[in-house]
């Protein structure tokens, strides 16, 4: 007695294959091997599931599709990659607590490491797994891509071949796969006569204070871990101000990069980037990015403050109506520089052009006459004019491109107050300047239609 012949579907990419087994009317059963012998029959060679037939003969699955072959897709190796020991993802800004306290203990712009330190360890690329279909024709996987060794300075590959090592201690970077390690100047203690003044090529951490009368400048980042008193700070890349500064009317901060500090008080600070801060007190204050006082304090009492990109504060000004100013965007004479490097970019312009000319008739008369005048003195003096005349315009191009940016990020520039604004505080916004003569709450100083606008924001208690 012979059995039924079950039904084999097999999806048009030969990636499954499905069973329909009827009834065999007969006491006789099916087995897994007469089920196999018909899928060979359909030219089902390999990826058949046994278990699924097991299934189907245990459980006299009848009258129903089962799939009981499947190929598999090829998967490609992973590729290889840097795993780096040390932190990457480094906090520029202060972090906000749910109190409503700002944490200027742990922001982090530089990772230290020392000498001898392992940095990062390579993960080779994985072969993968191949792939096939039901008819046994298989797809290879493609091995994942390696990365080629590590770049930079400051370390050294070990002999296993994926294992780095810092070789001096100091600050280390990583960028695209490219780590260098440079030294980092540290003071344990106060910068005071003893330590003379600091200047870097490169980043300075203090670990006190920085006494009065005393100079530190760096050309990376500054972070001074106590106060600042009345004394000079700059960092190009940054500078982080962790206890603050006191600077009894003397201190000036410089930075092109981001300052941060727990508080400013009668000191004169100006960066091209952001400012972080808890509270400002009898300071002058300027950034070229945006200002924010969120901390609990979060305000600002007496002396200036201006943002080119907007003010953030919680409070500004003070009952017994301390002289505060504070002002967003841009101001007239930004707007007469941009006018006035325009002019000399355009009389430069001119110059040049009959410099070329002088230079194509030298050339005319060269090619007429069979003569040459490449060391002729007039020649070699258009030459040189020509080549101070372009530098001279490339300066004054990149220049005006700097100045266009700072209008176009102040377009949008406000004074948010999250709190109060007292009577006597004085805001502008570019040009324009208003009077604050009630309290006020909550309110958001901006331009609209032209003028200065004072918008209700919703009034907060925290």
């Amino acid at each position: 007695m012979s059995l039924p012949m079950p039904s084999v579907r097999i999806t048009e990419d030969c990636m499954e294959a499905y069973m329909t087994v009827p009834p065999t009317g007969t006491p006789e059963k099916y087995t897994v091997e007469y089920l196999t012998e018909v899928l060979h029959l359909n030219h089902v060679k390999i990826g058949i599931l046994s278990d699924s037939l097991q299934k189907i003969v245990d459980n006299n699955i009848y009258n129903k599709e089962v799939l009981v072959a499947k190929g598999a897709e090829a998967k490609d190796g992973a590729d290889g990659y840097f795993e780096y020991l040390f932190d990457t993802d480094l906090s520029q800004k202060p972090i906000v607590q749910k109190d409503g306290s700002v944490d200027y203990k742990n922001i982090k712009m530089i990772e230290l490491v020392e000498a001898g330190q392992d940095i990062a360890i390579y993960h080779p690329g994985t072969a993968g797994t191949n792939g096939y279909n039901l008819a046994a024709q298989f797809k290879l996987a493609k091995r994942g891509a390696e990365l080629p060794p590590l770049k930079g300075t400051g370390f050294e590959r070990l002999e296993d071949g994926i294992t780095y090592r810092a070789t001096i201690g100091g600050k280390i970077t990583e960028l695209n796969n490219r780590v260098n390690i440079f030294q980092v100047h540290e003071v344990f203690g106060d910068v005071d006569l003893s330590t003379g003044n600091i200047d870097f090529n490169g980043d300075v951490i203090i670990h006190g204070n920085v006494l009065d009368g005393m100079t530190v400048k760096a050309t990376g980042t500054v972070t001074i871990d106590k106060v600042v008193e009345s004394a000079f700070v700059e960092g190009k890349k940054g500078v982080i101000l962790r206890g603050g500064v006191l600077g009894k009317s003397g201190a000036k901060v410089r930075s092109k990069g981001n300052i941060s500090a727990q508080f400013i008080e009668y000191a004169d600070v100006k960066t091209e980037g952001d400012i972080d801060a808890d509270s400002f007190l009898d300071s002058r204050v300027y950034a070229g990015g945006k200002i924010k006082l969120n901390g609990r304090k979060g305000c600002i009492v007496g002396g200036a403050a201006h943002a080119v990109r907007g003010i953030e504060a919680r409070e500004i000004g003070n009952a017994v109506g301390a002289n505060t100013e504070v002002s967003v965007g841009v101001h007239r004479e930004v707007f007469d520089q941009i006018q006035m490097i325009t002019r000399q970019a355009k009389d430069d312009g001119s110059q040049l052009l009959r410099i070329e000319e002088g230079l194509v008739q030298f050339e005319t008369v060269m090619r007429q006459k069979g003569l040459s005048f490449r060391d002729d003195p007039r020649r070699m003096a258009l030459v040189k004019e020509k080549v101070r005349l372009s530098a001279q315009i490339a300066g004054r191009r990149e220049e005006l491109n700097t100045l266009q940016q700072v209008v176009s990020a102040s377009s949008s520039a406000c004074i948010l107050v999250v709190k109060n604004v007292y009577p006597g505080v004085k805001v502008s916004v570019d040009e324009q300047t208003i009077q604050v003569k009630e309290s006020q709450r909550a309110v958001e100083f901006k331009k609209h239609m032209g003028r200065i606008g004072m918008f209700n924001v919703g009034y907060t208690s925290k």
